[in-house]
């Protein structure tokens, strides 16, 4: 690695501040002294300031990520509302780096009490209680979304009370952020955060605020069930039993099946889960997948679940006898661990796939540089470069294909470019019938980062020379395609020009030249097998003209060009100048 390399990667090693970044990239401008090494530098400066804001955004979101699978286990270690209470705000606070946070719960009477707090100077807070309507947190329940006031004692929108802002003054408050605690259609109450001096809160921390507040609020309800339900034992253990089987479920990652069949284990009848679609994903009985249709449950109550912003689906339960208000209770908390889950499916999916793109994007690019950690993490995503592998590249309808075949045989497949591409563990010859009905090209098989990213590169070269040759539902290699795989190499391409301009030379400086298409006419005529009715059809012209266009031909080609081999060299000559245009060739 020369020392350029490893300057970059030091300050990437350092996690260096953009300031950084960019005097480096001045220091390697000053010293540069031709404009390619500037254009390399300034290039090498942009990767590494993406890398660099890459690897921030994702340490935010991992440690974001854990944060909430942390309190997630902690609410759940938890039924007192107290304690419950405590660790929502204790978490809130940490998460968003603030100076202050509290609790406030709605009561009977709308008002809201002010339960608990973290980072307040004095008792004062704790007690307070808010009137429905006023304040932050007021406006916060008529929305039912968060709210934010980059300054509160001097926010004139809302509506002040003197007590409130006299603690909000004592407590030295500027910016407030608040979330609500809801549930079912339902303000359980308002989650807020405060900061000592002026700031804004950015879109992402206010998501993450309300994921908190959402957590919050679906400890404190299971921990008023629970305490509403103590005496009733039975009742209790259905609860508790479920709630930990579908918590376990979405923390081990189990998914949608395992997540329904815990439910069924706790609710009688069949449980089923469809999706936004109305299709059936999974099924349980009795703490089974499999479900026999008996015919006995006649009395069905379905539950959305969704998100505050998407809907994932369906939670439908069909039982012989309506369900009672408790199983109906349990039905709905289980559609939230359910959503979760989803979302958890989901959001693993689409990083999945990120990943898988990242990692073709860098190969095809040629841009790997450190080819040891790429291996890394290709082998995590179940690619092995050391094997030997098969590429290949289809339109974007080619993309569920390669996706079911890099499964089944190992690899991997992603969209890049607006293509589809599979690096597949399977030989060319395997491919074709697997691929049925997908205009695809081949290359390799070949291993290795260099070794694959040009099998890459012959692969896509391949899709376009079958696109420019009108073939459909063709899985070509550079062998399959005959004369024209000398477009595939750049020395080939030298030879195809060549020849082509041995042989149809004159005709394309005539074009070039007048601005006219006796190139175009000289192939229609030899495609339409030299048929002048046909010739003049195709071209929309009048035959006539057809016999005038054809002695122009003649006179720059020789009246021998439409005979024999002749012909033969002059239509492949058209044909590969041709191909040569669509695939972006400079004009021969």
């Amino acid at each position: 690695m020369d020392e350029r390399a490893e300057s970059w990667l030091e300050l990437l090693l350092e996690d260096a501040e953009p300031a950084a970044y960019e005097a480096l990239r001045q220091r390697r401008l000053a010293a540069a002294t031709q404009e390619a090494e500037r254009e390399r530098t300034a290039a090498e400066a942009l990767r590494a300031e993406r890398l660099r804001s890459r690897l921030r955004e994702r340490q935010q979101r991992a440690r974001e990520l854990a944060a909430l699978g942390d309190l997630a286990l902690r609410l759940t270690g938890t039924h007192q509302r107290g304690a419950l209470l405590q660790e929502s705000v204790a978490q809130a606070r940490r998460l968003l780096d603030v100076d202050v946070a509290y609790l406030a719960l709605t009561g009977s009477d709308g008002k809201m009490a002010i339960e608990v707090t973290d980072g307040s100077t004095g008792p004062r807070l704790r007690g307070i209680v808010l009137e429905p309507s006023s304040g932050l947190a007021g406006r916060v329940v008529e929305r039912g979304e968060p709210v934010q006031s980059t300054d509160y004692l001097d926010d004139a929108g809302l509506r002040h009370a003197p007590g409130v802002d006299d603690v909000a003054r004592a407590e030295r408050l500027r910016t407030i952020l608040g979330a609500p605690l809801r549930l079912r259609g339902e303000t359980l109450g308002v989650l807020m955060v405060a900061q000592r001096r002026v700031r804004s809160f950015t879109g992402q921390e206010t998501s993450l605020l309300s994921s908190l507040a959402a957590y919050a609020a679906v400890a404190i309800d299971n921990a008023r069930l629970i305490e509403r339900l103590r005496d009733h034992v039975t009742t209790v253990d259905r609860a508790v039993a479920l709630h930990e089987d579908l918590l376990r479920a979405a923390l081990r990652g189990g998914g949608v099946e395992e997540a329904v069949t815990g439910l069924s284990r706790v609710v009688a009848g069949t449980v089923r889960f469809e999706d936004e679609a109305g299709r059936t994903v999974a099924t349980g009985r009795n703490g089974s997948a499999a479900v026999p249709d008996d015919g006995t449950d006649r009395c069905t109550r379905t539950v959305p679940v969704s998100s505050s912003a998407v809907r994932f689906g369906t939670l439908r339960v069909s039982t012989s006898t309506p369900l009672d208000e408790d199983s109906q209770r349990l039905l709905e908390r289980a559609a939230m661990t359910i959503a979760l889950v989803v979302a958890a499916e989901r959001a693993a999916s689409d990083a999945e796939r990120r990943s898988a793109a990242e990692l073709l994007e860098a190969l095809v690019a040629g841009e790997v540089e450190d080819t040891s950690a790429f291996e890394r993490r290709a082998r995590t995503r179940g690619l092995d470069v050391a094997r030997g592998h098969t590429v290949a590249v289809a339109d974007l309808d080619g993309a569920p294909a390669l996706a079911r075949l890099a499964a089944r045989h190992g690899g991997l497949s992603g969209v890049v470019r607006g293509r589809a591409v599979g690096i597949l563990d399977t030989r060319p010859e395997e491919l074709r019938d697997q691929l049925a009905g997908v205009t695809a090209g081949l290359g390799g098989p070949a291993h290795g980062v260099a070794g694959l990213a040009a099998a890459y590169r012959d692969a896509a070269a391949c899709l376009s020379v079958l696109h420019a040759l009108d073939r459909a539902d063709v899985r070509a290699a550079p062998a399959d395609l005959g004369p024209y795989r000398y477009l595939l190499s750049a020395s080939g391409r030298a030879d195809a020009q060549r020849f082509v301009h041995a042989t149809i030379g004159p005709l394309l400086d005539h074009d070039a030249r007048h601005r006219t298409d006796l190139t175009g006419t000289a192939d229609a005529f030899l495609t339409q097998g030299r048929g002048h009715t046909a010739t003049a059809a195709a071209l929309t012209i009048h035959p006539n003209t057809l016999y005038q266009r054809l002695e122009r031909i003649a006179e720059r080609l020789g009246d021998t060009w439409r005979h024999g081999d002749r012909a033969l060299d002059v239509h492949l000559a058209l044909r590969l100048h041709r191909l040569a245009r669509t695939l972006g060739e400079p004009p021969t």
